[in-house]
Formats: C-alpha cells, structure tokens, sequence
C-alpha cells in the first residue's frame, strides 16, 4: 500500500459550490476504539463524503479509516476522514433529522488520502459536473 500524504482538497475547490456526486457505494469506517460499521456512500466530494450508516454512529470529530469504492472501480479508497456532523433519524422513514433528503448517517471529512486516490476522487467529481 502506499504511502498516505495530506491532501489539500480545498485547492481543488471549484467557486462557491461544493461540486458532487451521488453514488450508492459500500464502505466501512473503523476506529481505533473498536467501532467498526458497514454502510453506504450516498454523496462524494473532494473534501469528503456522506455515509449512510446504522446507529451508533461514531462520535463528532472522531478520526476513522474509511474505505469504499469509487462508482465503476475496483481498486478501494482507503483514507483517513473525520467525522464533521451526525444526521439521526428522524422518525420518517428512511430521512434523517438535520438532512431530510438523506438517510441517517454522518458526514466526514478526508484528513489524509494518497494522492493518487485523491487524484481519483477530483476526477470523477469534477467529471460530474454537479455543483450542489
């Protein structure tokens, strides 16, 4: 495995908005406390994803390795990310309660990423052309 660097995923910021891509990836995140949980990459950007998860969702501001796929590859992503905010559920089936369009979950934040996993990453999200 290579080498992991810090990635400055701002430079690769397009403008006001955030460009991004819907995707239904699996992906596991693990801490170094024990936590580990399967779910789903439903959002993708430079600056890191939204995972659909089941509750207990891992604390705010904690740091986990995340792994998932990119859409149509078979090589993983396997970064560092930090855990920025928690979207509970919010007793409407499949919605969360601080973002109703998606499902409960939590986004996170890439920390360290190998380059040439986040060259990856710019690529498709730049290819999608969605600013959101």
């Amino acid at each position: 495995m290579p080498a992991l660097h810090c990635v400055d995923s701002g430079a690769i910021d397009r403008g006001a908005g955030n460009y991004r891509v819907s995707c239904a990836e699996p992906c596991e995140l693990v801490s170094l406390d024990g936590y580990r949980r399967h779910g789903t990459i439903a959002d993708l950007s430079v600056g890191g994803v939204y995972a659909v998860l089941r509750a207990p969702f891992p604390p705010v501001w904690r740091t986990v390795l995340l792994s998932f796929m990119l859409p149509g590859e078979s090589r993983p992503v396997t970064c560092e990310a930090r855990v920025q905010w928690h979207n509970p559920p919010s007793g409407l089936e499949g919605r969360g309660s601080m973002k109703l369009a998606f499902p409960p979950g939590c986004g996170l934040s890439f920390r360290v990423v190998d380059p040439q996993d986040a060259a990856r990453i710019a690529a498709r999200v730049l290819a999608s052309g969605k600013v959101f």
